[in-house]
């Protein structure tokens, strides 16, 4: 039982959620535009013009709303509200809530009608865009996790090939060291370049106890 609430809570939650009833609010809206358009298109159209007159700027009208509202990140923050606002207008004329000669309650009820439908498409529209983006981050999130392991592989590898170089310095100066202390008097500390010069200094140095001897 409750993998099945599970379900349908990921169901409920889902990218095809939003998309699902984002599209049933649009397909309304496109019928609300279209009989608002048809009704104000001129009489001199032709009933086939004025028919798809009507349809074509519906569509567009109703994608314009939804584009720009997923776009928002492109555009002024305000532009998206005030499509909602003029979604919201064609609503009220659509269910002639501007007819002041009918009752104070069904005046109310096609006006909170009107923005309540209005509102939805917004916030439908906007809720996708967010899942939409969610979505794809998802979808990017191993290939970042693939990219930061390379580098992690790469630095690692760095790092070894430092620390080898490490040891090596560290060996060369120990090397280095034990070279410069045999190549060193040890009567009077005086360093050489070559065995050959510091046997000949041992012979005379003044501090070999065998030459103070002699």
């Amino acid at each position: 039982m409750s993998n099945y609430f599970t379900n349908i809570g990921r169901a409920i939650t889902s990218l095809g959620a939003v998309i699902f009833v984002m599209l049933m609010v649009v397909c309304a809206m496109v019928f609300f535009s279209h009989t608002l358009f048809t009704q104000a298109l001129p009489t001199s159209m032709a009933a086939w013009e004025k028919m798809a007159s009507a349809w074509f700027m519906a569509f567009g009208w109703e994608l314009t709303v939804l584009v720009t509202t997923c776009n928002v990140r492109h555009l002024n923050d305000r532009i998206p509200a005030l499509m909602a606002v003029c979604s919201g207008i064609i609503l009220l004329y659509f269910v002639e809530a501007f007819d002041w000669q009918q009752t104070a309650l069904i005046i109310t009820q096609r006006w909170f009608v009107s923005i309540l439908i209005a509102s939805v498409n917004y916030i439908y529209a906007d809720l996708f865009y967010k899942k939409w983006m969610e979505f794809n981050q998802s979808n990017e999130l191993p290939l970042k996790l693939n990219e930061l392991q390379s580098e992690v592989n790469e630095l690692r590898s760095r790092l070894n090939e430092s620390e080898s170089s490490v040891v090596e310095f560290r060996s060369l100066k120990a090397f280095k060291a034990k070279i410069e202390k045999e190549l060193t008097c040890e009567h009077c500390q005086t360093p050489f370049q070559r065995f050959g010069s510091l046997h000949a200094h041992k012979g005379h140095c003044p501090k070999n106890p065998k030459n103070i001897l002699n």
